[in-house]
C-alpha cells in the first residue's frame, strides 16, 4: 500500500495530535464523576467539571472520527465540521482565557515595544515577553501559566493545519 504525503494527510495528522492533546485534561475533569459537590471550609460548590470533561471527550471523539473518515476524503462538510470544532471548542478553551487575563489587566502584552527594544545580544526571546501590569520590568514567558501557552500554541497549530489544505477542499472538484 502506497501512502502519499499530501496537505490533507499532514493537516489530518496535525489536527489529530492537537485534538488528542485535549484528552488528559478532559479525563481529569471526567474522573470527578463520583463527587457531586466540591467542599471547602464553609463552601459547597456543585461539580461542573464532570459534565465538561465528558463533553470534551465527546467533541474530541467526533473530531477524530470526522478527520479520519470525511476529511481525509476531502469532503467539504468535514472541513466545515473541523472549522466549527476549532471556533467553538478550541478557541474558547485555549485562547479565550488569555484574552480574559489581558482584559482583567493581569498582563499587558507589549510585543511591539519588545520587538523594537530587542537586540541580538539580548536574544529575541523578549519578543514573546509579557509585562505584568504591576511592574516596570519584563519577566519573560514564565509569568504566564504554561497551560495557557500550550493552549495558544495548540490553537495556532490547529488554525494552520485547517488552512493548509483549503485548496484541496475548495479549488478542486468536490468528492461528495
Amino acid at each position: 500500500m502506497k501512502v502519499r504525503c499530501n496537505t490533507t494527510l499532514i493537516s489530518a495528522l496535525l489536527l489529530s495530535l492537537c485534538l488528542v492533546s485535549f484528552i488528559p485534561a478532559a479525563l481529569r475533569n471526567a474522573l470527578t464523576w463520583k463527587q457531586l459537590y466540591f467542599e471547602w471550609p464553609g463552601v459547597r460548590i456543585q461539580n461542573y467539571l464532570m459534565p465538561f470533561g465528558f463533553v470534551y471527550l465527546g467533541i474530541v471523539t467526533i473530531g477524530l472520527i470526522v478527520l479520519w473518515t470525511g476529511y481525509r476524503k476531502r469532503q467539504r462538510w468535514a472541513w466545515f465540521v473541523m472549522l466549527i470544532i476549532l471556533l467553538c471548542f478550541a478557541f474558547p478553551s485555549s485562547v479565550l482565557p488569555v484574552f480574559l487575563q489581558i482584559r482583567a489587566q493581569n498582563y499587558q502584552w507589549s510585543l511591539l515595544l519588545d520587538l523594537l527594544r530587542a537586540s541580538p545580544a539580548e536574544g529575541w526571546w523578549r519578543c514573546l515577553a509579557i509585562r505584568p501590569a504591576c511592574c516596570d520590568y519584563v519577566v519573560g514567558i514564565g509569568c504566564v501559566a504554561v497551560g495557557m501557552l500550550i493552549g495558544l500554541l495548540t490553537f495556532l497549530v490547529m488554525s494552520v493545519a485547517l488552512l493548509l489544505p483549503v485548496k484541496a477542499f475548495f479549488w478542486s472538484p468536490a468528492k461528495d
